[in-house]
């Protein structure tokens, strides 16, 4: 029985995610009345990336070519690579939710997580994350209005204040707020509720009608696209990169932002849309948890990074989706 709890309490995250999408589809009428709140919702996840961290801490890291490599490979690589192969196969608004996710940043808290189980460097991921947060307002609505067809240009260039806001807002309240006022547990609990209100109000606020060979074929091209980070990750293991530094690139530069996408699902689309990004959501988080016990068992001695095991089981339950 503690096997089965611990279980449930380790993928809580893809419970919620689950939960919130049935919850829209059979009991939508509090939907609508979430929609005015969806933007304080991601500026409440994105703030959970933020808080915390030291610029102090990077003086003693050159992270620059896994930091560009890695961006290179979310922002440009991988929506480049998979979009063209998603277009062949899907329409309408499933193929735009993998557009938008295609386009968004680092998941948060889902790649710093599994970067840490995995032995990875943490303070690099960190950095991933926050870079690519900052880039967002401009990359995410460029490559939509790219990709897109003529009427999402045009709404996509209406995110860029939106975006760049959100984030201003999560980093300026990060800094005002003093180290240790809130707790692991308490960024834990609302990162969760948070996302499960996201695809909620997502959900419920229109009409619902996806394919399960849609829904399987998207979840196909977020895997694909962790196996360009393996591959990426590999060559600059060749090439000479720390294996630590190797496994967040890893994790951290294909991972999408699952908080982001639905937001601006949200504004694109309807349920399709936000089923869509949340099945690429919870395939990347099925195989990143695989990843994570795969290079466990091959790296008994973990690097200074990686969390003991006493840590691994309480810590796995921040993996705040996303985000």
């Amino acid at each position: 029985m503690d096997r089965i709890w611990n279980a449930l309490r380790s993928q809580r995250s893809l419970l919620v995610v689950v939960a919130a999408t049935l919850a829209g589809v059979a009991y939508p009428d509090l939907a609508a009345p979430l929609q005015p709140i969806i933007p304080a919702l991601v500026a409440g996840l994105i703030f959970t990336a933020f808080y915390g961290f030291s610029f102090g801490e990077l003086t003693s890291q050159n992270l620059s070519v896994p930091v560009v490599v890695s961006l290179a490979c979310l922002y440009l690589v991988v929506p480049v690579a998979l979009y063209p192969v998603a277009s062949i196969v899907l329409s309408g608004e499933v193929l735009l939710g993998v557009l938008i996710v295609l386009s968004a940043p680092v998941a948060a808290g889902s790649s710093i997580i599994w970067t840490r189980l995995g032995g990875g460097n943490t303070l690099l991921a960190t950095v991933i994350v926050l870079v690519s947060m900052v880039l967002a307002p401009v990359v995410m609505p460029s490559l939509i209005a790219f990709f897109g067809d003529s009427g999402v240009d045009i709404a996509a260039s209406d995110l860029v204040v939106e975006l760049a806001a959100i984030i201003a807002v999560a980093g300026v309240f990060a800094y005002l707020v003093p180290d240790g006022t809130v707790s692991d547990g308490q960024l834990d609990g609302f990162s969760i509720a948070a996302i499960g209100a996201l695809i909620y109000a997502g959900v419920g606020g229109s009409t619902l009608s996806v394919s399960p060979f849609d829904l399987a074929f998207v979840g196909a091209i977020a895997i694909a696209a962790l196996c360009l980070s393996a591959g990426l990750a590999y060559a600059l293991h060749v090439h000479g990169l720390r294996n630590d530094d190797c496994i967040t690139v890893l994790f951290s530069s294909s991972m999408k932002n699952m908080s982001v996408s639905v937001m601006v699902g949200a504004v694109f689309g309807g349920g399709a849309v936000i089923a869509s990004i949340t099945a690429f959501h919870v395939a990347q988080q099925v195989v990143s948890s695989s990843l994570v016990q795969h290079l466990d068992s091959i790296s008994p001695t973990q690097s200074s990074e990686a969390v003991t095991p006493t840590q691994s089981s309480e810590t796995i339950t921040t993996e705040q989706l996303g985000d």
